[in-house]
């Protein structure tokens, strides 16, 4: 008996001991660059369940009464509730007050789904954004020599401009490319708006994102829309389903592009970190970061912003949203905004949750600058 409670000792030592230092790694990736250690951002995508386990095995630790383990355990819980556990407001309820702004993020590509156009037109009736930030979708201006240009917008979208009145970004052909798959949404007077070119991925897909210089309750801000550099070209679930994970070449693969994806979009973090340290505006940044709260891509955007769009208090997942396990659609703003509240509503329409924000100006921040009175729109 002795024997054996002395291996249930060891194990319990070893599990712990393991368990601890791998959160200790996963923890530190919110600092780390990935050119330091790639594979680290990798580890801090699983972070919440190594959360989950922790929580469980303080249980054990506490009926075993193994004082100084447990003191561990819970200074990690500790850690990780400072991280992320942020006081939150309510969800919106879609009759805001005058001095409410709501902003949505949402990557919802066009599919064969259908009425996808009226379940997403729905969507929006239910919350009510008046600034809305989509990834994944499109918008086409056509050249024609003697014509003036047309544009065209993906079809899911139109309802929301034709129904709503929304007015969306459109590519300038005289800054950037013809095609943008970052389109936002606005009712809000708007200054000035043009979309950025990030850094090309590997795939060869161009990224952007859209800036928009707009009027809200008398001020001026900026908002950026963005989508950053995925996963690329091979997938994991693709590439290591049906006895592919058996073949050691396949891990090789997957590792290797999901490398090269990381340092890509550490560049384009960098890139649009930098445009955001040159705005003497307050900032609204939002979007598909394809980063987790605990990734050093998010805690490079995010520093001197505030999360918003959470749900009280907690960054919900996003991702994916049958069983949404992680969040890598995000609202970040400037101090100069106050954060009411946030939704992640089980929308359905994609392989996302939109992320809603409910936001207020602070009353003791200054005005940086105010709306002109004949601010024009941004639709040709």
């Amino acid at each position: 008996m002795p024997r054996v409670r002395g291996i249930a000792d060891g194990m319990l030592q070893l599990v712990s001991g393991s368990l601890l230092g791998l959160f200790g790694l996963t923890y530190a990736a919110y600092w780390i660059p990935p050119e330091a250690a790639w594979w680290l951002q990798l580890l801090a995508v699983g972070l919440p369940l190594l959360v989950a386990a922790l929580g469980a095995l303080a249980l054990v630790l506490f009926w075993h009464r193994r004082w100084l383990l447990l003191g561990g355990v819970l200074l990690a819980l500790l850690l990780y509730g400072l991280r992320h556990g942020r006081p939150g407001g309510a969800e919106p309820s879609g009759a805001e007050a005058d001095d409410t702004l709501v902003v949505m993020t949402y990557n919802v590509p066009e599919s064969r789904r259908p009425a996808l156009g009226d379940s997403l037109q729905a969507l929006v009736l239910r919350y009510r954004p008046q600034l809305i930030g989509f990834q994944e979708v499109g918008v086409w201006r056509y050249e024609q020599r003697g014509r003036p240009s047309t544009v065209r917008l993906i079809g899911h979208l139109r309802p929301l401009v034709e129904r709503q009145g929304f007015r969306f970004s459109v590519p300038d052909p005289t800054r950037g490319p013809m095609f943008a798959e970052v389109v936002t949404l606005t009712h809000l007077p708007v200054v000035r708006q043009e979309i950025r070119l990030l850094e090309r991925g590997p795939e060869g897909l161009i990224y952007q994102a859209v800036r928009s210089e707009l009027c809200w309750a008398g001020r001026l801000f900026v908002h950026y829309n963005v989508r950053l550099q995925s996963y690329g070209p091979v997938k994991p679930w693709e590439v290591l389903r049906d006895g592919g994970w058996k073949r050691p070449a396949n891990w090789r693969r997957w590792l290797g592009a999901y490398r090269r994806a990381m340092l890509q979009r550490a560049a384009q973090v960098r890139q649009l970190r930098a445009w955001i340290d040159q705005e003497e505006l307050p900032v609204i940044l939002s979007g598909d970061f394809n980063s987790t709260p605990d990734q050093w891509f998010y805690g490079w955007l995010s520093r001197g912003l505030q999360a918003a769009g959470r749900l009280g208090g907690i960054a919900a997942p996003s991702w994916p949203a049958g069983r949404p396990l992680v969040r890598i659609d995000h609202v970040l703003v400037s101090r100069e905004w106050e954060v009411l509240g946030g939704a992640v509503p089980a929308a359905g329409l994609s392989d996302h949750r939109p992320v809603i924000a409910r936001l207020r100006w602070r009353r003791t921040s200054a005005s940086p600058g105010t709306c002109p009175f004949d601010a024009p729109t941004a639709n040709p």
